[in-house]
């Protein structure tokens, strides 16, 4: 049975894991749309 601190550890590294994927997501998507809407602008 782990210890409720490193419980709390646990929960705390993973939820910022999924907000630096998340974001890195997004931004990644965002970049992307950016690029595709500069290269369809020109056309």
């Amino acid at each position: 049975m782990a210890s409720p601190s490193n419980e709390r550890l646990r929960t705390v590294v993973s939820m910022a894991l999924f907000v630096v994927l998340a974001g890195y997501v997004g931004f990644s998507a965002v970049r992307l749309g950016l690029l595709l809407w500069q290269r369809f602008a020109a056309a």
